[in-house]
């Protein structure tokens, strides 16, 4: 009778949990760069040590990246993100990497960035308050920001070059 008890119990706990993961943990917060919102202020230091403002690049179209050298779909789309940003640098994109690296990471970052061959911009933020910020719930999160500074395009995950809606979004919003 006790095993029985543990074992109902046992599954009332994980059917609750389970609720609760499909029912609202895992959506993202609202008013934190959702598609067509403003896209939040947010402000970082880049890998070099000047400093970041997202609100600097109002009226430029902006593809800021959220990742971490541990991230291993930040290490595949890395190279994808490169070709981006020599792709539509010339039409007015901004690549932007944030790197949520632990502090004192500046060296690895950078060694791994040398490794892939990435020289877009980079911003570190050790206390990723970007991901706050941005409502991300997990790495990499690639958010599209337009001239006006709406979000206009948003992926959890490791894009790719060749997707068509990202390079669609691309084109549409230079």
């Amino acid at each position: 009778m006790r095993k029985r008890l543990a074992t109902d119990a046992y599954r009332v706990t994980f059917l609750g949990g389970l609720f609760l993961l499909l029912t609202g943990c895992v959506v993202e917060p609202q008013g934190r760069g959702e598609i067509g919102s403003v896209a939040p202020d947010y402000s970082a230091v880049m890998l070099a040590g000047d400093p970041f403002d997202l609100a600097d690049y109002r009226g430029e179209v902006v593809l800021l990246n959220i990742w971490a050298t541990w991230c291993p779909p930040c290490r595949q789309e890395m190279p994808h993100l490169q070709i981006l940003h020599e792709a539509f640098a010339e039409d007015g994109l901004r690549v932007v990497g944030v790197s949520i690296d632990a502090s004192g990471a500046d060296r690895m970052v950078q060694q791994f960035l040398d490794e892939l061959g990435v020289d877009f911009m980079v911003a570190r933020d050790p206390a990723d308050q970007v991901s706050g910020t941005f409502g991300a719930y997990g790495v990499p999160l690639t958010v599209l920001i337009d001239r006006q500074g709406v979000v206009q395009w948003r992926h959890l995950g490791p894009v790719t070059s060749t997707d068509e809606r990202l390079r669609s979004a691309i084109q549409s919003a230079l």
